[in-house]
């Protein structure tokens, strides 16, 4: 009998424990509540450039992010950055730059993604970059969800963004 093949879930779930042997100090989107996080199978892919130290999910734009990913029907979309270790703000990309680049190709490789890549944040210009050496576009940018901490304006114009994406992500029927 020939065996079938792994399943997105089991190779996400095997490229996280790669993840955790391979990498210093990573992190990956937790699951929480309805949010699949690193798990998500959704051919959607919403990437950042490296995570920080942060606490998550908190009681600011960390739980907002969630919030409004299951509100708008994303909740299963797979949520990552490029780099997958934990950095500040000004520190230099790590050593081992290629070992994350091939990390996140094999990601897009598992959920056949390569052309619902969604940027976040300030540094899409160097997501794309690599996005193009793997033959992948983006669809969209967010913006930075940790920029809701700064107050309404950010929170709705975040909502707007997102709600965006739903709507291409529903025409495309990538979620229900």
């Amino acid at each position: 009998m020939i065996p079938s093949p792994l399943s997105r879930i089991q190779l996400l779930h095997e490229l996280e424990q790669q993840i955790k042997t391979e990498v210093q100090n990573p992190w990956l989107f937790p699951q929480r509540g309805a949010v699949s996080g690193f798990l998500g199978t959704a051919p959607i892919v919403l990437v950042g450039w490296r995570p920080t130290w942060s606490t998550f999910p908190n009681e600011g734009a960390n739980k907002l992010f969630y919030e409004i990913l299951t509100e708008l029907g994303l909740e299963n979309a797979h949520l990552t950055n490029a780099i997958k270790s934990r950095g500040h703000k000004d520190e230099p990309d790590p050593s081992n730059l290629a070992l994350h680049e091939e990390i996140f190709a094999r990601e897009l490789e598992i959920l056949n993604a390569s052309h619902c890549v969604v940027t976040m944040g300030g540094s899409r210009e160097r997501v794309t970059e690599i996005l193009k050496k793997r033959g992948a576009k983006v669809l969209c940018h967010l913006p930075q969800y940790a920029s809701m901490n700064y107050g309404p304006s950010q929170i709705a114009a975040f909502r707007e963004a997102t709600a965006g994406l739903a709507a291409i992500a529903r025409r495309n029927e990538w979620i229900k």
